[in-house]
């Protein structure tokens, strides 16, 4: 008896000739078809308490950027060519991001407190 494979499959085989574990032609194209996206609200996903201060908003995001800014140089070490350029521009958008955030981590203390300290460098 001859083994039927879906190579050799052209129409639509009987279900008394199929193997157990074997799909027939219209499922197996059926399968192959990308299924919709469920589209899920962003904030369904994620969310953010909302009695966080915007100091500590900051800070976190200040040290994401900075945990981003340190894993795309390691990227970019290992990249060649227009791929090493890519990465190395998402670490220097990273490191501006950063930047933004830390100025305006500086200026929320600077408002709160009369004698704040100096603002914090990073290079």
């Amino acid at each position: 008896m001859k083994k039927i494979t879906r190579l050799t499959l052209v129409g639509p085989v009987p279900a008394d000739a199929q193997t157990p574990g074997q799909k027939t032609h219209a499922s197996v194209t059926g399968s192959n078809q990308r299924k919709p996206r469920r589209t899920v609200p962003l904030k369904q996903m994620f969310s953010v308490r909302e009695d966080v201060d915007t100091m500590t908003l900051l800070t976190h995001a200040s040290d994401l950027l900075e945990s981003l800014a340190l894993i795309s140089a390691n990227f970019a070490d290992e990249c060649d060519g227009s791929q090493r350029h890519i990465a190395v521009a998402i670490k220097q958008l990273s490191a501006l991001a950063e930047i933004v955030v830390c100025r305006a981590r500086d200026q929320v203390v600077q408002q709160g407190s009369p004698t704040a300290p100096p603002p914090e460098v990073r290079h």
